[in-house]
């Protein structure tokens, strides 16, 4: 019996390691980061700051212009929402900022989650509603960045053309 428990308990050691780093491995100044059910290392709480998304699709029939900013403080968001479909609304919303390493620097990735109408909250089944691709940081505690792309629904054989920019400027604070 004694031998089946000491098993089981080498087996899930591995485990018990992998889940979180251990106290020696994060530097002190991002010892806050940690595994949520958003990120595998979300550090959102270090950050203030604005992360937005406008977008624009145009063509026969369509002229539709949206924008989202999200404004962050101490890791929580607060996101406004113009649609073309719904009044202007604010409500909450939900940030990852997930590091790539636990170093002073490196890849990192941001994830914004903003409710769809003023009735409802995000939740964390629901995808992000602004993503950045990876990017890299010389100094975690500044992070900027813009990305303007073709807008997902954009169909040059339907004469359908946009764009989306995102945006952000997170500091430490």
């Amino acid at each position: 019996m004694a031998t089946s428990v000491r098993r089981f308990g080498l087996l899930l050691f591995p485990f018990a390691l992998a889940v979180a780093p251990l106290p020696a491995q994060v530097s002190g100044a991002w010892s806050r980061c940690n595994m949520d059910t958003l990120s595998t290392w979300n550090c959102a709480s270090y950050y203030s700051g604005t992360v937005s998304l406008t977008s624009e699709l145009k063509g026969p029939n369509v002229n539709q212009s949206r924008s989202i900013v999200a404004t962050i403080t101490a890791g929580r968001v607060t996101c406004k929402v113009k649609d073309p479909d719904t009044p202007e609304f604010e409500g909450p919303g939900m940030l990852a900022v997930e590091h790539g390493s636990t170093a002073a620097s490196g890849k990192y990735k941001i994830s914004v989650w903003c409710p769809e109408d003023a009735e409802n909250r995000p939740t964390r089944e629901d995808s992000p509603v602004i993503e950045s691709y990876e990017q890299q940081a010389t100094d975690y505690a500044t992070l900027d960045g813009k990305d303007a792309h073709e807008h997902p629904d954009a169909d040059a054989a339907n004469g359908l053309t946009g764009t989306e920019t995102i945006t952000w400027r997170l500091r430490r604070i």
